[in-house]
């Protein structure tokens, strides 16, 4: 009868200190500031809830944070961005998406939506701050104030052009001697008319890509006829689209269309149909970001692909590869925000040597383990949710070359795949001045982006006479709003940047 006594007693005891631990952790649960962010998590997830994953209780757990995400990752995100900010319940925090966050930050920031952070971020962000470019901040400005923090590229630019290597072995091509843009042309040349796969059919092409309308066809070799960037030409800053060199450009692309070395359906090309040309075999290059992960998801060697530079320009000066922004997003927060601190806390908590392992290496159990004090990857988590951690967190650790991140890196890529990252930050660059010049409210009313893109689609595919049309191209734009956007550009140029 004792021993039954004291067994109840015993498991009274243990109860009574499991409920205390659970009651404890509950209690502290409750007591986390709370944080709403608004987010595009547009990566697999493996099938899971991004409220309700082992990587979010993880940062929950280890920041002291409640996080929770409302997620949208379609094409529909800016319209959604834009109900939830007009609402009466906006989130604390909020991601601005690629090409359009300077405008939309000008936007909010003017009617006073978001919150400037100069100075919670000397207060709350010294990791931020430490790792963080200033050019990345200086994107996140409106009317000289920060109103965000810059989720920074860890290269300079994703993209590369990449060349299938057998090609270039079948036609007795050495890549090192591809340098100019005739060195180019004739390469590609030869990649449609010298049968480069040796099956004596003439069904190859030069280039694969996607619409002009997209970042992609518009960067191939732009830069190399000095057509990527803003320039001031007799005391104007015009933008580049308005040089005499893009009309260049445009008349070699236009060259490669007509000869197929440019893929004719380009124009029509989603993303996946692009990809399934490149598994054919049949096309001789792409340009895409470094990472190719679309690429070797279709069980694809990065062995089998020259990276290259893109080629020199007319005086034999290097060109670069430009990307639109140092930054992929940006995060930011709502003056309705009641929890700034906490928001602050886990955008500062990326940077730290914590926050990276676990950007870049995820979960030690999980994606890697822990041997002899170095971090190893299993070798079936490789390079796996990279992009949902960083998307998860909204912010990363941008510097790359210190230990264990490199390890880390090198593990996850290859040493091709380091090789490749080396050679996109080498010669990747950004159209500062473009870049840099402030959001005008005057301009909101021109959509220059959409003149630039149809002219732009017209003279590549031959609908247009580039000669014939270049001067109408040019007075058109001007009228649109293109004569004001110079005079404000040129003014900010003079009395601002170039003092």
């Amino acid at each position: 009868m004792k021993k039954n006594l004291y067994a109840l007693v015993s498991l009274l005891l243990v109860c009574a200190m499991v409920l205390g631990t659970v009651t404890a952790a509950t209690a502290e649960e409750e007591d986390r500031p709370r944080i709403v962010i608004l987010t595009s998590i547009n990566v697999d997830t493996e099938g899971t809830d991004v409220n309700d994953n082992d990587y979010i209780n993880y940062i929950r757990d280890t920041i002291g944070v409640d996080i929770e995400f409302i997620n949208d990752g379609t094409n529909q995100y800016r319209q959604k961005m834009n109900t939830m900010l007009a609402s009466n319940n906006p989130p604390d925090a909020f991601m601005l998406m690629d090409v359009t966050q300077r405008t939309d930050l000008a936007r909010w920031a003017e009617e006073g939506m978001l919150l400037p952070l100069d100075d919670y971020l000397a207060e709350y962000c010294p990791d931020l701050l430490a790792s963080i470019k200033d050019e990345a901040w200086e994107v996140t400005k409106y009317d000289g104030k920060i109103y965000a923090v810059p989720f920074q590229r860890y290269d300079s630019t994703p993209y590369l052009t990449f060349v299938r290597k057998d090609w270039l072995e079948n036609l007795g091509i050495d890549p090192d001697d591809v340098k100019t843009i005739d060195d180019w042309y004739n390469m590609l040349k030869r990649f449609v008319t010298d049968d480069p796969d040796g099956n004596g059919i003439d069904d190859t092409y030069g280039i694969v890509s996607t619409s002009s309308g997209t970042h992609l066809t518009n960067s191939y070799f732009k830069d190399s006829f000095g057509a990527a960037r803003a320039q001031v030409v007799d005391g104007e800053l015009l933008p580049n689209y308005m040089l005499d060199g893009y009309k260049e450009w445009l008349k070699f692309m236009n060259k490669l269309y007509e000869e197929k070395i440019l893929d004719p359906e380009y124009i029509v090309n989603s993303g996946s149909q692009m990809w399934e040309k490149v598994a054919s075999g049949k096309y001789g290059m792409f340009l895409w970001f470094w990472g190719l992960q679309e690429y070797l998801s279709k069980g694809l060697d990065r062995e089998d692909l020259v990276a290259m530079a893109p080629p020199l320009r007319e005086d034999g000066s290097e060109a670069s590869y430009i990307y639109s922004s140092p930054n992929r997003h940006m995060m930011a927060i709502t003056a309705d925000c009641e929890n700034v601190e906490a928001v602050l806390k886990f955008f500062n908590w990326s940077c730290t040597e914590e926050g990276a392992i676990f950007l870049y290496a995820g979960l030690e159990g999980k994606d890697y383990d822990i041997v002899d004090g170095t971090i190893v990857l299993r070798e079936d988590r490789k390079g796996k949710n990279l992009g949902w951690r960083q998307l998860t967190l909204g912010v990363q650790q941008p510097n790359v070359d210190q230990e264990p991140i490199k390890s880390i890196l090198a593990q996850s890529f290859g040493e091709l795949g380091m090789e490749h990252l080396a050679l996109a930050t080498k010669y990747g660059a950004y159209n500062d001045l473009d870049l840099f010049c402030p959001i005008f409210e005057e301009l909101s009313q021109y959509d220059f982006d959409k003149i630039v893109s149809e002219y732009t689609d017209k003279a590549i595919t031959g609908q247009v006479d580039i000669d014939a049309t270049w001067d109408e191209y040019i007075q058109n734009l001007r009228q649109m709003g293109g004569d004001l956007k110079i005079q404000l550009s040129t003014d900010w140029y003079n009395n601002e940047y170039n003092k």
